[in-house]
C-alpha cells in the first residue's frame, strides 16, 4: 500500500482569531468568578448588599440636678419654722404670758360684729372698735362676758394711752383669764378697716407726734392678733423705712408649706407692710409675696432640697 503523507490542515486565519478570542473570554470569566464578582455564565451570582439603615438617635443625657444654695438666713428661718418654738426674732415686741395665770389666757379686741345682731352681724367689714369712754368699754365687755356657757366676772380694769383692758375670770374655770381690749380713739381708729382683707385701709393713728417708733410698736402689736401668729409661720425680720412723707413698717413672714412624705417642703416668704402718712396718720396695709424656696428637715436644722 502506498505510503500516505499526512498534511497539516491549516485553519483559516479568521477561525484562528475566533478561537483565541473565545479562550480569552473564558479565562476572563473564570478569573471573575474566582474573585467573587458577578457576571454571566453557569456560576451563581453573589448576593446583593443589604441597604444601609439610618443610625439610631443617641439616648438623651439626663440633665444634671443641683441642689440650690440657700443663705444662712433662709436656713435659719426654715429651722425655726420646723421647731415652731420661736415665731419672732430677737427685739420683736411681743407680750409675755402673765406668770400668775395657771390656766387658759384669752386676749381679744372687741369688734363691731361682737355687738351687732341680725343682718348687722354679717357685716361687709370687720374692725376693732374704739372709744375714749371707759364706761362704754366696760359695757361692751359686759355684753361679751359669757365664756364656755357661763358668766365671767369682771376682776380688773386697766388703761393706758393706747387702750382699755377689762380682765375677767370665768366661773367655769377660775384658773383662766379673759382679757377684753378696746382701743382708745385718740390713739387708733380702725373703723374704716376690714380685717378680712389682706390689703387696703388700716385705720388712722390719732396720737401725736407720728413717729417711726410708734408705727413699729403698733404693727408688731397687731401681728399678734393675726393668723400669722400661728403654727407653720415665723417672722424673719421687722424693718422701718421712710419714703418722702410716708413711713413703712415691713414684717417679713415665712410660711412652711409641708409636702407629701419623701418630697421637699416649701417656705413661702411674704412682706406684711403698714404704711403711715406722717402728716395725717392715715394707715394702709398690704401683703406681698416675695419668693419661695424648698427645704427639708435635717435633725434640729434645715437644709436645701430639690
Amino acid at each position: 500500500m502506498a505510503s500516505m503523507k499526512v498534511r497539516a490542515i491549516e485553519l483559516p486565519r479568521v477561525m484562528r482569531l475566533s478561537v483565541n478570542n473565545l479562550l480569552a473570554l473564558l479565562a476572563l470569566a473564570l478569573l471573575t468568578a474566582g474573585c467573587g464578582g458577578g457576571g454571566g455564565g453557569s456560576g451563581s451570582s453573589a448576593p446583593a448588599s443589604a441597604p444601609s439603615q439610618p443610625a439610631a438617635p443617641a439616648a438623651p443625657v439626663p440633665a444634671a440636678t443641683t441642689t440650690p444654695t440657700l443663705s444662712a438666713a433662709d436656713l435659719d428661718l426654715a429651722a425655726r419654722l420646723y421647731k415652731g418654738d420661736a415665731r419672732t426674732p430677737a427685739g420683736f415686741d411681743v407680750e409675755t404670758r402673765p406668770a400668775n395665770v395657771a390656766g387658759t389666757i384669752s386676749t381679744r379686741h372687741l369688734k363691731n360684729t361682737d355687738l351687732a345682731t341680725g343682718p348687722q352681724g354679717i357685716s361687709n367689714s370687720l374692725y376693732e372698735m374704739c372709744t375714749n369712754d371707759l364706761a362704754q368699754a366696760i359695757d361692751w365687755s359686759e355684753r361679751q362676758a359669757t365664756w364656755q356657757g357661763q358668766y365671767s366676772d369682771l376682776a380688773e380694769v386697766r388703761s393706758d394711752a393706747r387702750m382699755f383692758e377689762l380682765v375677767r375670770v370665768p366661773r367655769a374655770d377660775v384658773t383662766a383669764m379673759i382679757r377684753h381690749r378696746v382701743f382708745r380713739c385718740d390713739y387708733l381708729d380702725r373703723s374704716n378697716s376690714d380685717l378680712r382683707a389682706e390689703a387696703g385701709a388700716a385705720g388712722s393713728m390719732n396720737q401725736r407726734p407720728l413717729t417711726a417708733v410708734e408705727l413699729e410698736k403698733l404693727t408688731e402689736y397687731l401681728w399678734q392678733f393675726t393668723l400669722f401668729n400661728n403654727s407653720d409661720y415665723a417672722v424673719e425680720s421687722s424693718t422701718t423705712t421712710a419714703n418722702g412723707g410716708l413711713l413703712v413698717q415691713t414684717i417679713r413672714i415665712g410660711q412652711l408649706v409641708r409636702g407629701s412624705p419623701g418630697s421637699c417642703d416649701v417656705v413661702q416668704v411674704s412682706d406684711w407692710t403698714h404704711t403711715m402718712n406722717s402728716a395725717d396718720g392715715t394707715l394702709t396695709r398690704a401683703l406681698t409675696p416675695v419668693r419661695s424656696y424648698q427645704v427639708q428637715a435635717s435633725g434640729s436644722s434645715a437644709q436645701a432640697c430639690s
